[in-house]
């Protein structure tokens, strides 16, 4: 009985987890437009990033704890530009010769995926 309530807690528990209206309104405020000069993978962190403004030529950094652009920091080397704008569902990654476009994507916990547009 006692392995049944946990079970049934670590459920909900992970279930409110889940809140794509929640994430999706994050992912749709995230930003970032860098010239990548120290890659991702450099970083122990999900993601995070070194670099300049392509616009100002700044020395910023992009840090980012979702999940989402660390999923994609493998495709990403030195001199690649990386861009997600606010108000975008869409991380790009600019190459010399190509453009890779990630689009957000939430799983609901019930093998389903949806995607949301402001």
């Amino acid at each position: 009985m006692k392995n049944i309530i946990i079970l049934v807690f670590l459920f909900v528990f992970f279930q409110s987890c889940i809140d794509c209206k929640r994430d999706t309104d994050t992912a749709y405020n995230e930003e970032c437009n860098l010239v990548v000069e120290i890659s991702p993978t450099e970083y122990p962190y999900l993601f995070k990033a070194k670099g300049y403004d392509p616009i100002t030529k700044e020395v910023k950094i992009c840090h980012n704890d979702s999940r989402w652009w660390s999923l994609y920091k493998k495709e990403i080397e030195e001199g690649d530009t990386i861009v997600k704008k606010k108000g975008d569902l869409v991380f790009y990654i600019h190459k010399k010769d190509t453009v890779i476009a990630h689009e957000w994507v939430c799983y609901d916990g019930k093998g389903k995926h949806t995607y949301t547009n402001k």
